[in-house]
């Protein structure tokens, strides 16, 4: 729980017009810049993403806020949810109360107030500085208000989910790998000490989707080989986020549940590939670090793995990684009674075994592209088969 008290002027409280007994009341007022303390960015989790003060948007506002005695007239203000709001008209003074981090606090309006304490700390800000406020009490939610405010900047799909807390069942299967702290779940989001966030969260989910058996089956209904492959886990990371959304709570929830013996074999898998590719394609007589996409160091690393973090002297595009991990899932085997997922054989001693057969076939392609490479629904129909064969029939 935190009370902010903010100096405050032509405070009104307005009732929702539709529904009066619904408890929903908005609050507005134009709030004395400097009088707004540090502490409220405590309460910023109810914001669908973190703000970037380096963007032109952040610096814009910055300047206008040096520059403008109109400052509250020019800017779009702040939004607030909040347990309470209580105004002294005779001391101008407006009381706010927040006692639930998920429900309270910035709702939009994040580089404004970021923007207004940075200055404030820097001794900045005059007192005839003002910034409009609306303060509402009474949701339940912050999560529609927060979508139809965040306009300025469009707020991905990515970031509301996370304010819907969609993405808890992600966390839980990553928990205690290299990356869980590198995925970013919303936009702008640090790290600690204001780390970047390397991994995108749609990466995650499109990597587990190519094995989600109710989405990308490997036989068809008629008992036939799909001939329907993934592609678009790579090809379009929003859509296969849409795609997982779309799923309902419920069953996406269910299928990770009953795909967590596999999980952590599928990051393993896909560690091992973009690791030991250049060796892979060795073994396959192809000179991989000759290719111009794979941005050789040979002096020192500039580059990251994706599962281990691990430092590596040359770059492995996802576009050649993403059709042999798919393929793998032609190893998958489903409990028609459980649900739940296990492997026909190892995918490592698969990998290991066919692992410089598969990178073969990916480098054989026609094309300097990965983006194209990563797009081939023909070479995806290819290294699928390749291991059909080898779960099924060998």
């Amino acid at each position: 729980m935190a009370t902010i008290v903010l100096k405050a002027k032509s405070f009104k409280r307005m009732e929702d017009p539709i529904t009066r007994n619904s408890g929903h009341i908005k609050n507005v007022c134009y709030v004395q810049a400097n009088s707004i303390p540090e502490e409220i960015l405590n309460w910023m989790g109810t914001n669908p993403r973190q703000q970037n003060m380096g963007t032109t948007v952040a610096k814009a506002i910055k300047t206008s806020l040096d520059e403008n005695d109109n400052f509250h007239e020019l800017n779009r203000g702040i939004v607030i949810s909040a347990e309470s709001v209580v105004y002294d008209n005779k001391s101008e003074i407006v009381t706010i109360e927040f006692t639930d981090l998920t429900i309270h606090g910035d709702i939009d309006g994040g580089h404004t107030l970021r923007a207004i304490i940075n200055a404030n700390k820097d001794g900045e800000l005059e007192d005839n500085r003002y910034v409009f406020f609306e303060i509402f009490t009474g949701i339940e939610s912050p999560v529609q208000l927060a979508s139809a405010r965040n306009t300025s900047t469009q707020v991905d799909l990515k970031s509301i989910q996370e304010l819907e807390k969609n993405f808890e069942v992600i966390k839980e299967v990553v928990k205690g790998t290299a990356f869980a702290d590198k995925i970013s779940f919303k936009m702008y989001e640090k790290g600690e000490e204001n780390s970047k966030k390397t991994v995108d969260v749609r990466e995650i989910i499109a990597i587990l989707m190519m094995f989600f058996q109710n989405v990308y089956p490997c036989v068809t209904e008629q008992g036939s080989l799909n001939e329907s492959q993934p592609v678009q886990c790579y090809t379009g990371k929003e859509a296969t986020l849409k795609k997982f959304v779309d799923l309902g709570k419920e069953e996406r929830e269910n299928t990770i549940q009953n795909m967590k013996n596999i999980i952590p074999d599928i990051f393993e898998v896909w560690d091992d590939i973009e690791m030991n590719f250049a060796e892979y394609a060795n073994k396959a007589g192809k000179k991989y670090l000759n290719r111009k996409y794979a941005k050789y160091e040979k002096e020192q690393y500039r580059y990251t793995s994706l599962v281990s973090q691990a430092p590596m002297d040359y770059v492995v595009p996802r576009g050649l990684i993403y059709p042999i991990i798919g393929a793998f899932r032609a190893l998958i085997h489903v409990n028609a009674e459980t649900g739940e997922y296990s492997w026909l054989k190892s995918p490592k001693e698969i990998a290991e075994k066919l692992g410089s057969r598969l990178v073969g076939i990916v480098l054989d392609e026609k094309t300097d592209s990965p983006e194209y490479i990563g797009k081939s629904s023909n070479l995806w129909n290819n290294l699928f088969k390749e291991l059909y064969i080898e779960g099924h029939l060998s």
